[in-house]
């Protein structure tokens, strides 16, 4: 089975409520390999966030560089590309920023990418079977994605329930140096509300 891991985002040093669905959900793939943690960011706030991961996962990899301060997928993406593993399976919330970071890193790692999953139904050899939703809802697609070269998979909010785990004393493990310089083609320059 290839490794999980799931993204989790955080802001001001507080863990998205999508860390424990994802958890869940990388349950759903593999019962019996714990899934590792993967954050990235600068900061006192990151190291905040990856601490509170410590008791939910067995190892929380945490990417320091000051580039990803701010929250800029296409960062994070070339972050996440030195990092991770080949053939891993990689969970990230169906959101704004994971719809961004999922499709371009699915390219990028040459592995399968699957967006929008609301439910998980196992592994078929080396075949991920899933199901998403199409049209608004009205129908639901069953998947069958080859995970042999990896997986990128971005999960629904509030598809999966949130399990309490048993207290656990994680493991946080620096990958900041594999990551080298991050520099972006793009960059956030302001929030401008819309005029109605």
């Amino acid at each position: 089975m290839p490794r999980i891991i799931v993204y989790i985002l955080h802001k001001d040093g507080a863990v998205a409520d999508s860390a424990a669905e994802l958890a869940a959900a990388a349950r759903r793939i593999d019962a019996v390999q714990p899934p590792t943690a993967i954050l990235t960011g600068w900061g006192a706030n990151l190291d905040t966030a990856c601490n509170a991961l410590r008791t939910s996962y067995g190892e929380v990899w945490k990417v320091a560089n000051e580039a990803l301060a701010y929250p800029n997928a296409e960062l994070v993406r070339k972050a996440l590309v030195s990092v991770l593993p080949a053939d891993c399976i990689l969970l990230a919330a169906h959101e704004h920023f994971g719809i961004d970071l999922a499709p371009g890193l699915s390219i990028k790692t040459n592995s399968a990418f699957v967006s929008d999953v609301v439910a998980i139904n196992g592994v078929d050899g080396s075949h991920l079977n899933v199901v998403r939703q199409e049209f608004g809802g009205q129908m639901s697609a069953h998947v069958r994605c080859d995970i042999s070269s990896g997986a990128v998979v971005t999960v629904r909010p509030g598809a999966f329930k949130s399990q309490e785990c048993a207290p656990g004393t994680g493991l946080v493990i620096d990958k900041s140096a594999q990551v080298g310089t991050l520099t972006a083609g793009r960059r956030f320059l302001e929030t401008v509300a819309a005029e109605m």
